[in-house]
Protein backbone atom coordinates (compact mmCIF):
# COMPACT_ATOMS: atom_id res chain seq x y z
CA UNK A 1 0.00 0.00 0.00
CA UNK A 2 1.53 3.21 -1.26
CA UNK A 3 1.07 5.92 1.38
CA UNK A 4 1.03 9.60 0.61
CA UNK A 5 3.26 12.55 1.51
CA UNK A 6 2.54 13.41 4.49
CA UNK A 7 1.19 16.80 5.60
CA UNK A 8 2.50 19.51 7.08
CA UNK A 9 0.71 20.95 10.47
CA UNK A 10 2.16 24.04 10.14
CA UNK A 11 1.05 27.29 7.90
CA UNK A 12 2.42 27.48 4.53
CA UNK A 13 5.00 30.67 4.47
CA UNK A 14 3.19 33.42 2.54
CA UNK A 15 4.75 34.50 -0.62
CA UNK A 16 6.19 37.98 -1.64
CA UNK A 17 4.13 40.37 -3.42
CA UNK A 18 5.12 42.95 -5.76
CA UNK A 19 3.66 46.17 -6.86
CA UNK A 20 2.27 45.63 -10.16
CA UNK A 21 4.21 46.71 -13.00
CA UNK A 22 2.38 49.16 -15.94
CA UNK A 23 3.80 48.70 -19.19
CA UNK A 24 6.12 51.73 -20.58
CA UNK A 25 4.20 52.71 -23.51
CA UNK A 26 4.18 55.73 -25.77
CA UNK A 27 1.16 56.91 -23.82
CA UNK A 28 2.33 56.91 -20.31
CA UNK A 29 5.83 58.30 -21.20
CA UNK A 30 4.09 61.21 -23.14
CA UNK A 31 1.81 62.21 -20.17
CA UNK A 32 4.45 62.12 -17.60
CA UNK A 33 7.01 64.35 -19.94
CA UNK A 34 3.80 67.05 -19.88
CA UNK A 35 3.54 66.58 -16.37
CA UNK A 36 6.96 67.83 -15.92
CA UNK A 37 7.94 70.22 -18.81
CA UNK A 38 7.21 73.81 -18.05
CA UNK A 39 6.29 75.03 -21.38
CA UNK A 40 3.22 72.84 -21.07
CA UNK A 41 2.73 74.18 -18.14
CA UNK A 42 2.71 77.88 -19.37
CA UNK A 43 0.78 77.10 -22.14
CA UNK A 44 -1.98 76.15 -19.62
CA UNK A 45 -2.13 79.06 -17.58
CA UNK A 46 -2.20 81.30 -21.39
CA UNK A 47 -5.73 79.48 -22.12
CA UNK A 48 -7.18 80.32 -18.89
CA UNK A 49 -5.58 84.07 -18.94
CA UNK A 50 -7.43 84.25 -22.81
CA UNK A 51 -10.65 82.86 -21.43
CA UNK A 52 -10.37 85.54 -18.33
CA UNK A 53 -9.64 88.33 -20.80
CA UNK A 54 -12.54 87.43 -23.49
CA UNK A 55 -14.56 87.94 -19.79
CA UNK A 56 -13.12 90.91 -18.88
CA UNK A 57 -14.21 92.04 -22.94
CA UNK A 58 -17.49 90.96 -22.48
CA UNK A 59 -18.42 92.86 -19.25
CA UNK A 60 -16.31 95.71 -20.08
CA UNK A 61 -18.60 96.04 -23.63
CA UNK A 62 -22.01 95.33 -21.43
CA UNK A 63 -20.49 98.20 -18.85
CA UNK A 64 -19.68 100.40 -21.83
CA UNK A 65 -22.90 100.44 -23.27
CA UNK A 66 -24.72 100.87 -19.95
CA UNK A 67 -23.25 103.75 -19.40
CA UNK A 68 -23.59 105.43 -23.10
CA UNK A 69 -27.32 104.57 -22.54
CA UNK A 70 -27.52 106.05 -19.22
CA UNK A 71 -25.78 108.63 -20.01
CA UNK A 72 -27.75 109.19 -23.17
CA UNK A 73 -31.11 108.96 -21.27
CA UNK A 74 -29.57 111.72 -18.80
CA UNK A 75 -29.38 114.00 -21.93
CA UNK A 76 -32.66 113.43 -23.43
CA UNK A 77 -34.28 113.87 -19.82
CA UNK A 78 -32.09 117.37 -19.30
CA UNK A 79 -32.85 118.36 -23.17
CA UNK A 80 -36.56 117.58 -22.50
CA UNK A 81 -36.87 119.46 -18.90
CA UNK A 82 -34.66 122.78 -21.11
CA UNK A 83 -37.40 122.43 -23.97
CA UNK A 84 -39.97 122.90 -21.10
CA UNK A 85 -38.01 125.68 -20.29
CA UNK A 86 -37.71 126.82 -23.92
CA UNK A 87 -41.23 127.36 -24.26
CA UNK A 88 -41.47 129.20 -21.22
CA UNK A 89 -39.18 131.81 -22.61
CA UNK A 90 -41.38 131.92 -25.67
CA UNK A 91 -44.32 132.71 -23.56
CA UNK A 92 -42.38 135.07 -21.95
CA UNK A 93 -41.81 136.86 -25.49
CA UNK A 94 -45.43 136.82 -26.33
CA UNK A 95 -46.07 138.14 -22.61
CA UNK A 96 -44.02 141.01 -23.29
CA UNK A 97 -45.63 141.90 -26.68
CA UNK A 98 -49.00 141.57 -25.01
CA UNK A 99 -48.06 143.99 -22.04
CA UNK A 100 -46.71 146.87 -24.71
CA UNK A 101 -50.15 146.49 -26.79
CA UNK A 102 -52.30 147.01 -23.64
CA UNK A 103 -49.79 149.69 -21.51
CA UNK A 104 -50.33 151.83 -25.39
CA UNK A 105 -54.08 151.22 -25.26
CA UNK A 106 -54.21 152.45 -21.77
CA UNK A 107 -52.05 155.49 -22.91
CA UNK A 108 -48.72 154.54 -21.80
CA UNK A 109 -46.55 156.92 -24.03
CA UNK A 110 -43.26 154.34 -23.32
CA UNK A 111 -45.17 151.22 -24.02
CA UNK A 112 -42.86 150.16 -26.81
CA UNK A 113 -39.64 151.54 -25.25
CA UNK A 114 -36.85 149.48 -26.36
CA UNK A 115 -38.29 147.78 -29.08
CA UNK A 116 -36.86 148.23 -32.78
CA UNK A 117 -39.41 149.76 -34.46
CA UNK A 118 -39.63 149.61 -38.62
CA UNK A 119 -42.83 150.69 -39.92
CA UNK A 120 -45.55 149.28 -38.94
CA UNK A 121 -43.96 146.30 -36.99
CA UNK A 122 -41.97 146.04 -34.00
CA UNK A 123 -38.99 143.75 -32.55
CA UNK A 124 -36.62 143.03 -29.74
CA UNK A 125 -34.52 140.72 -28.13
CA UNK A 126 -34.20 139.43 -24.65
CA UNK A 127 -31.37 137.87 -23.12
CA UNK A 128 -29.58 137.53 -19.97
CA UNK A 129 -31.61 134.87 -19.21
CA UNK A 130 -29.87 131.79 -16.84
CA UNK A 131 -31.57 128.46 -16.53
CA UNK A 132 -31.22 125.57 -14.61
CA UNK A 133 -27.52 122.92 -15.43
CA UNK A 134 -25.65 126.21 -16.53
CA UNK A 135 -27.74 126.63 -19.77
CA UNK A 136 -28.55 130.09 -20.86
CA UNK A 137 -31.33 131.50 -23.30
CA UNK A 138 -32.69 134.50 -25.18
CA UNK A 139 -36.15 135.31 -26.71
CA UNK A 140 -37.12 137.05 -29.81
CA UNK A 141 -40.20 138.35 -30.73
CA UNK A 142 -40.99 140.09 -33.63
CA UNK A 143 -45.05 141.74 -33.86
CA UNK A 144 -46.88 142.75 -36.97
CA UNK A 145 -49.21 146.03 -36.78
CA UNK A 146 -47.57 147.26 -33.40
CA UNK A 147 -49.60 150.61 -34.02
CA UNK A 148 -53.17 148.26 -34.73
CA UNK A 149 -55.88 149.54 -32.62
CA UNK A 150 -57.68 146.37 -33.44
CA UNK A 151 -57.76 146.59 -37.14
CA UNK A 152 -55.83 144.77 -38.86
CA UNK A 153 -55.75 142.63 -36.20
CA UNK A 154 -51.84 142.45 -34.65
CA UNK A 155 -50.00 138.85 -35.11
CA UNK A 156 -47.13 138.25 -32.75
CA UNK A 157 -44.32 136.03 -33.10
CA UNK A 158 -41.67 134.93 -30.18
CA UNK A 159 -39.02 132.36 -30.76
CA UNK A 160 -37.07 131.05 -27.53
CA UNK A 161 -33.62 129.70 -27.69
CA UNK A 162 -31.66 127.81 -25.00
CA UNK A 163 -28.39 126.61 -25.31
CA UNK A 164 -27.40 123.57 -23.16
CA UNK A 165 -23.82 123.82 -21.07
CA UNK A 166 -22.64 120.40 -22.15
CA UNK A 167 -23.68 121.13 -26.16
CA UNK A 168 -26.10 119.09 -28.13
CA UNK A 169 -27.37 122.33 -30.15
CA UNK A 170 -29.38 124.70 -28.91
CA UNK A 171 -33.32 123.95 -28.56
CA UNK A 172 -35.67 126.14 -30.69
CA UNK A 173 -39.76 126.88 -30.10
CA UNK A 174 -41.63 129.12 -32.35
CA UNK A 175 -44.98 130.28 -31.29
CA UNK A 176 -47.60 132.80 -33.49
CA UNK A 177 -50.20 134.21 -31.70
CA UNK A 178 -53.16 136.66 -33.18
CA UNK A 179 -54.63 139.48 -30.97
CA UNK A 180 -58.45 140.90 -30.90
CA UNK A 181 -59.76 143.70 -28.57
CA UNK A 182 -61.45 142.42 -25.50
CA UNK A 183 -65.31 143.43 -26.93
CA UNK A 184 -68.26 141.44 -26.44
CA UNK A 185 -68.25 141.67 -30.23
CA UNK A 186 -64.45 140.68 -30.75
CA UNK A 187 -65.45 137.84 -33.17
CA UNK A 188 -68.14 137.94 -36.00
CA UNK A 189 -70.48 135.04 -35.02
CA UNK A 190 -70.36 133.55 -31.70
CA UNK A 191 -72.52 130.44 -30.67
CA UNK A 192 -71.97 129.52 -26.83
CA UNK A 193 -73.36 126.06 -27.84
CA UNK A 194 -72.39 125.65 -31.17
CA UNK A 195 -73.28 127.24 -35.06
CA UNK A 196 -74.91 125.70 -37.55
CA UNK A 197 -75.35 126.65 -41.32
CA UNK A 198 -77.94 124.66 -43.53
CA UNK A 199 -78.20 127.20 -46.42
CA UNK A 200 -76.13 126.12 -49.32
CA UNK A 201 -74.89 129.15 -50.77
CA UNK A 202 -74.56 131.14 -47.18
CA UNK A 203 -70.99 133.13 -46.59
CA UNK A 204 -69.03 134.80 -44.04
CA UNK A 205 -66.51 137.86 -44.97
CA UNK A 206 -65.78 140.82 -43.53
CA UNK A 207 -64.72 144.70 -43.66
CA UNK A 208 -63.96 147.62 -41.44
CA UNK A 209 -66.70 150.47 -40.95
CA UNK A 210 -64.00 152.72 -39.41
CA UNK A 211 -60.59 151.46 -40.00
CA UNK A 212 -58.73 154.49 -38.59
CA UNK A 213 -60.90 154.43 -35.04
CA UNK A 214 -62.07 158.13 -35.64
CA UNK A 215 -65.73 158.58 -35.04
CA UNK A 216 -64.99 161.82 -36.96
CA UNK A 217 -64.35 160.85 -39.83
CA UNK A 218 -66.88 159.17 -42.43
CA UNK A 219 -67.64 155.25 -41.91
CA UNK A 220 -67.14 153.49 -45.32
CA UNK A 221 -69.85 151.03 -45.79
CA UNK A 222 -69.54 147.24 -47.18
CA UNK A 223 -68.82 146.23 -50.53
CA UNK A 224 -67.13 144.12 -52.73
CA UNK A 225 -64.19 146.43 -52.87
CA UNK A 226 -63.78 146.91 -49.25
CA UNK A 227 -64.33 143.11 -47.66
CA UNK A 228 -61.62 141.07 -46.17
CA UNK A 229 -61.53 137.24 -45.29
CA UNK A 230 -61.41 137.80 -41.75
CA UNK A 231 -64.81 136.90 -41.10
CA UNK A 232 -64.62 135.21 -37.79
CA UNK A 233 -67.01 132.65 -35.92
CA UNK A 234 -66.43 130.58 -33.11
CA UNK A 235 -68.08 128.00 -30.69
CA UNK A 236 -67.27 127.95 -27.06
CA UNK A 237 -68.69 124.98 -24.65
CA UNK A 238 -65.78 122.06 -25.49
CA UNK A 239 -68.83 119.48 -26.43
CA UNK A 240 -69.65 122.82 -29.26
CA UNK A 241 -69.44 122.06 -33.06
CA UNK A 242 -69.37 124.45 -35.78
CA UNK A 243 -71.05 122.78 -38.96
CA UNK A 244 -70.23 124.65 -42.02
CA UNK A 245 -71.61 122.41 -44.38
CA UNK A 246 -71.72 124.15 -47.45
CA UNK A 247 -71.03 127.76 -46.34
CA UNK A 248 -68.05 129.71 -47.50
CA UNK A 249 -66.12 130.94 -44.41
CA UNK A 250 -63.83 133.35 -45.67
CA UNK A 251 -62.14 134.16 -42.29
CA UNK A 252 -61.35 131.94 -38.87
CA UNK A 253 -63.62 128.94 -37.07
CA UNK A 254 -62.35 128.26 -33.67
CA UNK A 255 -63.95 125.93 -31.06
CA UNK A 256 -63.83 125.30 -27.58
CA UNK A 257 -63.05 121.80 -27.73
CA UNK A 258 -59.54 120.02 -28.01
CA UNK A 259 -59.77 119.49 -31.14
CA UNK A 260 -60.24 121.22 -34.67
CA UNK A 261 -62.78 118.55 -35.80
CA UNK A 262 -65.81 119.85 -34.32
CA UNK A 263 -65.14 122.25 -37.01
CA UNK A 264 -67.25 120.18 -40.08
CA UNK A 265 -66.75 121.42 -43.39
CA UNK A 266 -68.69 120.17 -45.96
CA UNK A 267 -67.60 118.88 -49.91
CA UNK A 268 -68.44 122.54 -50.51
CA UNK A 269 -67.84 124.44 -48.04
CA UNK A 270 -64.45 126.53 -46.99
CA UNK A 271 -62.50 127.46 -43.80
CA UNK A 272 -59.89 129.99 -44.80
CA UNK A 273 -58.50 132.77 -46.55
CA UNK A 274 -59.94 134.28 -49.79
CA UNK A 275 -59.12 131.14 -52.84
CA UNK A 276 -59.15 128.34 -50.39
CA UNK A 277 -60.81 125.41 -52.33
CA UNK A 278 -63.81 123.81 -51.81
CA UNK A 279 -64.03 121.15 -49.23
CA UNK A 280 -61.09 122.39 -47.33
CA UNK A 281 -60.29 123.73 -43.72
CA UNK A 282 -56.67 126.04 -43.95
CA UNK A 283 -55.08 124.73 -40.92
CA UNK A 284 -53.57 128.64 -39.88
CA UNK A 285 -57.09 129.26 -40.15
CA UNK A 286 -59.00 126.97 -37.31
CA UNK A 287 -58.23 126.65 -34.01
CA UNK A 288 -58.77 124.69 -30.48
CA UNK A 289 -59.77 125.77 -27.08
CA UNK A 290 -61.48 128.68 -27.84
CA UNK A 291 -62.67 130.70 -24.50
CA UNK A 292 -64.18 134.03 -24.43
CA UNK A 293 -66.27 135.67 -21.41
CA UNK A 294 -70.03 136.05 -22.52
CA UNK A 295 -71.44 137.80 -19.33
CA UNK A 296 -75.57 137.98 -19.37
CA UNK A 297 -76.47 140.95 -20.50
CA UNK A 298 -78.52 143.25 -18.30
CA UNK A 299 -80.62 146.20 -18.74
CA UNK A 300 -79.03 149.69 -18.97
CA UNK A 301 -78.62 151.71 -15.97
CA UNK A 302 -80.70 154.80 -16.42
CA UNK A 303 -79.32 158.08 -15.36
CA UNK A 304 -80.82 159.61 -12.13
CA UNK A 305 -83.35 162.17 -11.73
CA UNK A 306 -84.76 160.67 -15.04
CA UNK A 307 -88.43 159.51 -15.66
CA UNK A 308 -88.77 156.42 -17.63
CA UNK A 309 -92.12 157.05 -19.33
CA UNK A 310 -93.72 153.32 -19.64
CA UNK A 311 -96.00 152.51 -22.77
CA UNK A 312 -98.15 149.21 -22.79
CA UNK A 313 -97.83 148.40 -26.07
CA UNK A 314 -96.74 149.39 -29.73
CA UNK A 315 -98.42 148.81 -33.29
CA UNK A 316 -99.69 150.29 -35.99
CA UNK A 317 -97.96 153.72 -37.02
CA UNK A 318 -95.88 155.06 -34.51
CA UNK A 319 -92.59 157.65 -34.19
CA UNK A 320 -90.32 157.57 -31.23
CA UNK A 321 -89.65 160.02 -29.06
CA UNK A 322 -92.83 161.50 -28.91
CA UNK A 323 -92.80 164.75 -29.24
CA UNK A 324 -93.37 165.53 -25.53
CA UNK A 325 -90.46 163.24 -24.45
CA UNK A 326 -87.52 164.38 -23.29
CA UNK A 327 -84.14 162.90 -22.95
CA UNK A 328 -81.97 161.66 -20.20
CA UNK A 329 -78.96 163.95 -19.50
CA UNK A 330 -77.01 161.63 -21.38
CA UNK A 331 -79.04 162.64 -24.27
CA UNK A 332 -80.24 159.15 -24.79
CA UNK A 333 -84.40 158.80 -24.92
CA UNK A 334 -85.23 155.80 -22.76
CA UNK A 335 -88.86 153.67 -22.77
CA UNK A 336 -90.24 150.74 -20.87
CA UNK A 337 -92.72 148.86 -23.44
CA UNK A 338 -95.05 146.10 -22.45
CA UNK A 339 -94.28 144.96 -26.59
CA UNK A 340 -94.22 146.11 -30.07
CA UNK A 341 -96.30 144.10 -32.57
CA UNK A 342 -95.55 145.64 -36.35
CA UNK A 343 -97.57 143.56 -38.86
CA UNK A 344 -99.99 143.46 -41.78
CA UNK A 345 -99.73 146.59 -44.04
CA UNK A 346 -97.00 149.04 -45.07
CA UNK A 347 -98.28 151.56 -42.66
CA UNK A 348 -97.35 149.59 -39.16
CA UNK A 349 -93.61 150.94 -39.00
CA UNK A 350 -92.28 152.27 -35.61
CA UNK A 351 -89.95 155.12 -36.95
CA UNK A 352 -86.80 156.32 -34.77
CA UNK A 353 -86.52 159.65 -35.64
CA UNK A 354 -83.22 161.01 -37.00
CA UNK A 355 -80.40 161.89 -35.27
CA UNK A 356 -82.21 160.71 -31.77
CA UNK A 357 -81.05 158.40 -29.78
CA UNK A 358 -83.27 155.55 -28.25
CA UNK A 359 -83.01 152.99 -26.11
CA UNK A 360 -86.34 150.39 -25.86
CA UNK A 361 -86.55 147.83 -22.62
CA UNK A 362 -88.94 145.61 -23.36
CA UNK A 363 -90.83 144.06 -20.18
CA UNK A 364 -92.99 141.27 -21.56
CA UNK A 365 -91.22 138.04 -19.43
CA UNK A 366 -89.48 135.17 -20.66
CA UNK A 367 -91.32 132.65 -22.84
CA UNK A 368 -93.68 135.27 -24.53
CA UNK A 369 -93.53 137.02 -27.58
CA UNK A 370 -92.19 140.60 -26.97
CA UNK A 371 -91.43 141.84 -30.72
CA UNK A 372 -93.09 140.72 -33.87
CA UNK A 373 -92.45 142.19 -37.13
CA UNK A 374 -94.30 140.56 -40.24
CA UNK A 375 -95.67 141.18 -43.26
CA UNK A 376 -94.98 144.44 -44.35
CA UNK A 377 -94.54 146.00 -40.81
CA UNK A 378 -91.07 147.20 -39.58
CA UNK A 379 -89.34 149.14 -37.40
CA UNK A 380 -87.22 151.61 -39.09
CA UNK A 381 -83.90 154.18 -38.06
CA UNK A 382 -83.72 157.56 -39.24
CA UNK A 383 -80.52 158.49 -40.69
CA UNK A 384 -78.36 159.58 -37.86
CA UNK A 385 -80.40 157.73 -35.01
CA UNK A 386 -79.65 155.44 -32.61
CA UNK A 387 -81.65 151.85 -31.32
CA UNK A 388 -81.31 149.95 -28.55
CA UNK A 389 -83.52 146.82 -27.39
CA UNK A 390 -82.79 145.37 -24.32
CA UNK A 391 -85.39 142.18 -23.24
CA UNK A 392 -85.60 138.69 -22.07
CA UNK A 393 -88.27 137.50 -24.24
CA UNK A 394 -88.62 136.37 -27.98
CA UNK A 395 -88.12 138.67 -30.71
CA UNK A 396 -89.08 138.01 -34.10
CA UNK A 397 -88.38 139.67 -37.07
CA UNK A 398 -89.56 138.87 -40.60
CA UNK A 399 -91.07 141.10 -43.57
CA UNK A 400 -89.76 144.60 -44.20
CA UNK A 401 -87.67 143.76 -40.86
CA UNK A 402 -85.33 146.35 -38.86
CA UNK A 403 -84.23 148.98 -41.87
CA UNK A 404 -81.53 150.68 -40.33
CA UNK A 405 -79.43 152.89 -42.77
CA UNK A 406 -76.72 153.95 -41.14
CA UNK A 407 -73.40 152.83 -42.50
CA UNK A 408 -71.93 151.47 -39.31
CA UNK A 409 -74.24 148.31 -37.95
CA UNK A 410 -73.61 149.21 -34.20
CA UNK A 411 -76.30 151.68 -34.16
CA UNK A 412 -78.54 149.40 -33.70
CA UNK A 413 -78.10 146.93 -30.95
CA UNK A 414 -80.42 143.91 -29.78
CA UNK A 415 -79.94 142.90 -26.47
CA UNK A 416 -80.85 139.77 -25.04
CA UNK A 417 -81.34 139.69 -21.21
CA UNK A 418 -82.50 136.18 -20.35
CA UNK A 419 -80.59 134.50 -18.07
CA UNK A 420 -80.95 130.54 -18.52
CA UNK A 421 -79.51 128.91 -21.80
CA UNK A 422 -81.81 128.57 -24.55
CA UNK A 423 -84.90 130.05 -22.51
CA UNK A 424 -85.03 132.87 -25.44
CA UNK A 425 -85.39 132.94 -29.51
CA UNK A 426 -84.33 135.50 -31.69
CA UNK A 427 -85.28 134.93 -35.34
CA UNK A 428 -84.42 137.29 -38.08
CA UNK A 429 -85.85 136.43 -41.64
CA UNK A 430 -86.20 138.04 -44.77
CA UNK A 431 -84.30 139.25 -47.90
CA UNK A 432 -83.31 142.30 -47.03
CA UNK A 433 -80.27 143.77 -45.70
CA UNK A 434 -80.02 143.65 -41.71
CA UNK A 435 -77.20 146.15 -40.44
CA UNK A 436 -77.53 145.22 -36.27
CA UNK A 437 -75.33 143.91 -33.62
CA UNK A 438 -76.79 140.64 -31.66
CA UNK A 439 -75.94 140.09 -28.08
CA UNK A 440 -78.01 137.41 -26.31
CA UNK A 441 -75.68 134.92 -25.04
CA UNK A 442 -78.68 132.65 -23.39
CA UNK A 443 -80.39 132.68 -27.08
CA UNK A 444 -81.27 130.22 -29.51
CA UNK A 445 -80.58 132.95 -32.57
CA UNK A 446 -81.68 131.89 -35.94
CA UNK A 447 -80.89 133.97 -39.37
CA UNK A 448 -83.29 132.46 -42.33
CA UNK A 449 -83.42 134.56 -46.10
CA UNK A 450 -81.09 135.06 -48.65
CA UNK A 451 -80.29 138.98 -47.97
CA UNK A 452 -77.27 140.61 -46.21
CA UNK A 453 -76.64 140.48 -42.75
CA UNK A 454 -73.77 142.85 -41.21
CA UNK A 455 -72.44 143.57 -37.93
CA UNK A 456 -71.90 140.72 -35.16
CA UNK A 457 -74.31 137.77 -33.50
CA UNK A 458 -73.80 136.23 -30.55
CA UNK A 459 -76.20 133.49 -29.56
CA UNK A 460 -76.27 130.69 -27.48
CA UNK A 461 -76.61 128.73 -30.48
CA UNK A 462 -76.80 131.05 -34.07
CA UNK A 463 -78.20 128.69 -37.18
CA UNK A 464 -78.17 130.68 -40.45
CA UNK A 465 -80.76 128.92 -43.38
CA UNK A 466 -81.01 130.10 -46.32
CA UNK A 467 -78.46 131.67 -48.26
CA UNK A 468 -77.71 134.65 -46.31
CA UNK A 469 -74.09 136.52 -46.52
CA UNK A 470 -72.69 137.53 -42.92
CA UNK A 471 -70.22 140.56 -42.96
CA UNK A 472 -68.43 141.39 -39.69
CA UNK A 473 -67.51 144.68 -38.92
CA UNK A 474 -63.90 144.36 -37.78
CA UNK A 475 -64.38 147.90 -36.09
CA UNK A 476 -67.01 146.20 -33.70
CA UNK A 477 -63.70 145.14 -31.66
CA UNK A 478 -63.35 148.22 -30.86
CA UNK A 479 -66.21 149.08 -29.25
CA UNK A 480 -66.59 149.54 -25.76
CA UNK A 481 -63.91 152.07 -24.70
CA UNK A 482 -60.46 150.98 -23.92
CA UNK A 483 -60.71 147.29 -24.02
CA UNK A 484 -57.36 145.54 -23.74
CA UNK A 485 -56.48 142.88 -26.17
CA UNK A 486 -56.22 139.03 -26.15
CA UNK A 487 -55.15 136.48 -27.73
CA UNK A 488 -57.61 135.17 -30.20
CA UNK A 489 -55.29 131.99 -31.76
CA UNK A 490 -52.19 130.64 -30.41
CA UNK A 491 -50.43 127.97 -32.70
CA UNK A 492 -47.00 126.79 -32.38
CA UNK A 493 -44.52 126.66 -35.48
CA UNK A 494 -43.24 123.25 -35.99
CA UNK A 495 -42.92 122.18 -39.64
CA UNK A 496 -40.16 124.05 -41.40
CA UNK A 497 -42.38 125.33 -43.61
CA UNK A 498 -44.30 127.57 -41.01
CA UNK A 499 -41.06 128.26 -39.23
CA UNK A 500 -39.55 129.52 -42.95
CA UNK A 501 -42.45 132.00 -42.78
CA UNK A 502 -40.86 133.87 -40.25
CA UNK A 503 -37.26 133.32 -40.85
CA UNK A 504 -36.15 136.81 -42.38
CA UNK A 505 -38.58 138.45 -39.69
CA UNK A 506 -36.77 136.94 -36.40
CA UNK A 507 -33.68 137.13 -38.48
CA UNK A 508 -32.15 140.27 -35.80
Amino acid sequence: MNSSPALSSSPAAPRATRPLALPRGPLTSLTSLARRSPLARRARRGSILIVAMIFASVIAIALTSYIKLASTALNLSQRSFLANDTMNLTEAGLEQGLWSFNQAIAGDANAWAGWTISGNNATRTFTGFALSQNATGTAKVYVQNYNSSGTPAPLIVAQGVVTPAGGGGAINKLVEVRLIRRSLFANGMVGRNGITFSGTNASVDSWNSDPDNNSATAAIAYSGGVRHDLGSIAAVNVTANISVQNADIWGFASVGGPSTTAIQVGSQGVVGPFGTAAGTKDPSRVASNFTDNLPDAVNPTIPAGYTTPTIASISGAYTLPRGTDSAASDGVYYYNIGSISETGAATNILQITAGRKVVIIVTSPVGTTGINVAGNGGINLGAGSTLAIYTASDIKIAGNGLLNPNTQPISCQIWGTATSAGSQAIEIAGNGALSSVTYAPEANVKINGNGDVLGSVVGYTVTVVGNASFHYDESLANWGGSNPFQISKWRELVSATDRATYASALGF
